[in-house]
C-alpha cells in the first residue's frame, strides 16, 4: 500500500511541477498520455478476472490433492494463495476507483480550463496532476497483477512437480 501512495505522490508532484513550468506544452502531452487510462482499466479488470479464476483453480487443485495435504508448508501455501486472491480483488477495485477519481479530475479541469489570457491556474494544474497520478498508479497496479500471474504460475509448477 505504501508503494502505491508513494507512486501516486511522486507522479502527482512531477506532473504538478511540469504543468507549472510548461503549462502550454504539458496539456497536449498529458492529454495524449491520459487517453490510455480507460483501456488500461479495462485490460487490468479483465486480467484480474482471469487471474482470479486461475488462482482459484490452483487453490482448488492444491486443496483437493490428498498427497499434498500432508506435506510440510501446505497451510502456508493455501494461505499464500488466499492472500493472492484477496490482493487481486483489491487491485481490481483500486483501478476502478482510480478511474473514477481520474474522471472527476477531468471534469474539474474542464470547468477551470487554461486560456490565452490565463495560461496557468492552480485548479487546472492540480486536476491534471491528479489525473497523471491516477494513471501512474493504475499502471503500477497492472504491473502488480502481471506479477501475481507469474507467482500463481510458479505455484502451479511447484504443485505439478509434487504430484
Amino acid at each position: 500500500m505504501i508503494r502505491f501512495i508513494l507512486v501516486f505522490l511522486l507522479a502527482f508532484s512531477l506532473a504538478l511541477l511540469i504543468t507549472f513550468y510548461f503549462s502550454n506544452l504539458a496539456l497536449p502531452i498529458f492529454q495524449e498520455l491520459l487517453s490510455v487510462i480507460v483501456p488500461l482499466t479495462v485490460v487490468t479488470g479483465t486480467l484480474s478476472y482471469a487471474l482470479y479464476s486461475y488462482v482459484d483453480g490452483v487453490l482448488k487443485d492444491v486443496s483437493s490433492d490428498a498427497k499434498v495435504k500432508g506435506v510440510e508448508g501446505f497451510g502456508a501455501t493455501i494461505q499464500s494463495l488466499t492472500n493472492l486472491k484477496k490482493e487481486i480483488l483489491v487491485n481490481a477495485f483500486a483501478v476502478i476507483g482510480l478511474l473514477l477519481i481520474e474522471r472527476l479530475a477531468q471534469m474539474l479541469s474542464l470547468i477551470f480550463p487554461i486560456s490565452i489570457e490565463e495560461p496557468f491556474n492552480w485548479v487546472w494544474a492540480i486536476a491534471i496532476a491528479m489525473r497523471v497520478a491516477c494513471f501512474a498508479s493504475s499502471a503500477v497496479v497492472a504491473a502488480v497483477q502481471c506479477r501475481g500471474f507469474i507467482i500463481a504460475n510458479d505455484y502451479r509448477a511447484v504443485i505439478s512437480r509434487a504430484k
